[in-house]
């Protein structure tokens, strides 16, 4: 297939069979239609040759999450060195590159982390390597571009602190147990369930720590901004679907505005809230701003929409912090657990094993179980209560803003 033909076939078949699954995920009782559109679109695409559209699938996301189903976050060179296997974002790469190195460190190998998936984090490392300007150099830092982490190791050698077994003391028995169930774990690609790190989570926050020391004015912006108030709740917003489009993650979505009213009502004393968003979403979070102000009469909204460093520099020193469906949010939370007395965490109701809405709730496996990690219940289940508690949601909102006008 030429790539003139490969083309004209993603905008006759494989697009409008994206906008067909969005259209359709957006109606009553969609679930087994989105199923057999899904099994209709990965069928089309394996018809049109996967080698062919690499160039394009790499950067849709729906791919990303099909193929990491089958794969590991991890690969063993020949040289015995364990690499990340990295795939979609930022957040995700960070738990691809804290699995690849908890492996390399219980099997006494050495570890490299490689440049990270996305392009934009990261330009031709070869060709860097061989350049004679230092700043070029520098950049062929796999993680030059991935600020806050551009300071992570991009290798470790544990090959150094193990013996051969002959010569080795008999390890501890809590040690034993850690590395054996550690190495009895079988993910996919993604590497996202909190029962991999829990036993090491100490470990990997020295090993994931942002660079503060780098980013002084992001932090001293956090700070100024008051994030470390009591009264002060710092919410995370992420809408894929505005940001991204049909590129999207299937399996991330929006929380629902009663998320966010539950969260503020749980906190007690909020008197002021900041929306920390994407520059893509500005309608969306002040559709939420509109939203709290309406329910909660005097709260103080602040939107704070900046850099990737100083967004995440709010979140990291908030002292409450309310999370989106976010690996990059998680991250913020978990990293500055020290800092934190509340992080509010979405977790999603049960759903059926048979309903595919059962992959937004993926979120869940990843909640910490440190104190300060609260769970709160939401739902996205097509179910009709659930539809008209959404439609009585959404006119209740409607009456309040009319009473404030």
């Amino acid at each position: 297939m030429t790539t003139n033909q490969t083309i004209q076939a993603m905008q006759t078949i494989v697009l409008p069979l994206f906008n067909t699954v969005n259209q359709v995920e957006n109606s009553d009782n969609s679930d087994v239609h989105m199923l057999l559109l899904r099994l209709a679109l990965v069928t089309v695409i394996a018809a049109l040759g996967i080698r062919q559209l690499e160039p394009f699938l790499k950067h849709l996301q729906v791919y990303q999450v099909a193929r990491a189903q089958f794969l590991r976050p991890f690969t063993v060179a020949t040289d015995g060195v364990i690499w990340p296997r990295y795939t979609n974002q930022l957040g995700n790469n960070l738990f691809q590159y804290a699995y690849a190195r908890l492996r390399a460190r219980y099997l006494g190998l050495k570890f490299s982390a490689g440049p990270l998936n996305q392009d934009v984090f990261h330009q031709d490392v070869a060709k860097l390597s061989k350049h004679s300007d230092p700043q070029a150099v520098e950049n062929s830092n796999p993680f030059a571009k991935a600020v806050p982490f551009e300071a992570l190791d991009t290798y470790a050698d544990y090959s150094k602190i193990h013996t051969s077994p002959e010569k080795s003391p008999p390890e501890p028995s809590q040690l034993l147990r850690k590395k054996n169930a550690f190495l009895a774990t079988t993910p996919n690609a993604f590497a996202q369930k909190y029962q991999y790190y829990k036993d090491d989570a100490d470990l990997i926050r020295t090993w994931m720590c942002p660079s503060l020391d780098l980013h002084v004015k992001e932090v001293a912006k956090a700070i100024a901004l008051g994030v470390s108030r009591d009264d002060t709740l710092v919410i995370h917003l992420r809408f894929a679907g505005a940001v991204e489009g049909w590129f999207a993650d299937p399996t991330y979505h929006e929380l629902p505005l009663r998320f966010y009213t539950d969260v503020v009502t749980r906190h007690g004393k909020c008197a002021r809230a900041i929306l920390v968003h994407d520059p893509k979403s500005k309608e969306s979070a002040l559709d939420i701003a509109s939203a709290l102000e309406a329910k909660f009469p005097g709260i103080e909204i602040i939107k704070q929409c900046a850099s990737r460093c100083e967004d995440f520099m709010v979140m990291y020193k908030a002292k409450h912090l309310a999370l989106s469906v976010s690996t990059f949010a998680w991250w913020a939370g978990f990293l500055g657990v020290k800092s934190k007395s509340t992080v509010f965490y979405p977790r999603h109701a049960k759903v059926a094993w048979w309903n595919p809405r059962r992959l937004k709730t993926w979120y869940n496996h990843l909640m910490p179980e440190d104190a300060v990690f609260v769970p709160v219940e939401y739902t996205t289940a097509p179910t009709r209560s659930g539809e008209a508690a959404v439609v009585k949601e959404q006119m209740d909102h409607l009456d309040q803003l009319a009473a404030v006008n």
